[in-house]
């Protein structure tokens, strides 16, 4: 079980959003932390209980800016390289000094393949302050796998929300989802890419007309297939950029065709399929 989930962010903003929106109004990276001030072992310790994590072992590589351009947009691309094989059980990202630092967690089907070329896994997100971003695979086999990079960008979380609020939520919840051929048709794993128009509102913007806050409202989950099989089901929170965007590999086969279903924190579900741009449902 891992920290703060879709449904404990929700519960959070329910509870404590008042208290959230404060942080957010003081600007929680203008804080002064010290060193011993590190959330990741308390992270560790809900996420995986007592369980080991070999650390920087090769099985997973973490691509991160090391300073990023934009704090609410900042590129995160995961990767397991060719010469691990074997299926994937999980994979976490993890923004250390988020206010939900659970960026995503992924859970893989057989159509996400087991070996035989690089898997990536990328992303864009929020990061709120300077920071550790945990990548954590878990294989085959229960052992799990990590690496880090620290980040430096401030105030991702709490950055303006678009001028036009009513326009950014224009078509909320349509899907383009595209397969891409590979460049050689013996490769075993090609990419796919999926976007979602979603303002992906995290409760700590402030509208700048009315200078109240805007509710959170954002994609917590996202069931990826290829026909019945499994590529990965995610689920994600507040530390995904606004119209997410995922981009990943997959099984290689004769029937490349993917359906995909996301569902916001509205309960509302949207649907893409590959080759087909799907507005909301």
């Amino acid at each position: 079980m891992f920290a703060l989930s879709a449904a404990s962010v929700r519960d959070l903003f329910a509870r404590y959003g008042h208290v959230l929106l404060v942080f957010g109004a003081l600007g929680m990276s203008t804080i002064p932390l010290r060193a011993e001030d590190d959330p990741w072992p308390s992270i560790k310790r809900d996420m995986y209980g007592a369980a080991q994590i070999k650390e920087g072992d090769g099985v997973v590589i973490l691509e991160a800016p090391e300073r990023a351009e934009d704090a609410a947009v900042v590129p995160i691309t995961i990767r397991v390289p060719p010469a691990i094989n074997g299926t994937l059980k999980s994979m976490a990202l993890i923004i250390d000094k988020n206010p939900a630092p659970v960026a995503a967690k992924f859970t893989f089907g057989p159509a996400a393949g087991s070996g035989g070329g690089e898997r990536r896994m990328s992303m864009r997100v929020r990061i709120d302050m300077y920071s550790n971003v945990h990548a954590v695979v878990e294989t085959s086999d229960g052992v799990l796998h990590m690496t880090k990079a620290f980040v430096k960008a401030s105030g991702g979380c709490s950055a303006p929300a678009p001028k036009d609020a009513e326009a950014d939520n224009a078509n909320i919840g349509k899907m383009v989802v595209k397969s891409f051929d590979p460049a050689l048709d013996t490769s075993s794993l090609r990419d796919a890419q999926v976007m979602i128009k979603h303002p992906n509102n995290n409760g700590m913007q402030q509208d700048q007309f009315s200078g109240g806050y805007i509710p959170a409202r954002y994609i917590d989950e996202i069931t990826v297939k290829r026909g019945s099989d499994l590529v990965f089901k995610a689920e994600t929170g507040i530390s995904i950029a606004s119209n997410p965007v995922f981009r990943f590999t997959y099984v290689n086969d004769r029937e490349n065709t993917i359906d995909v279903t996301a569902i916001d924190s509205a309960q509302t579900k949207f649907t893409g399929t590959s080759g087909k741009s799907i507005a909301s449902q």
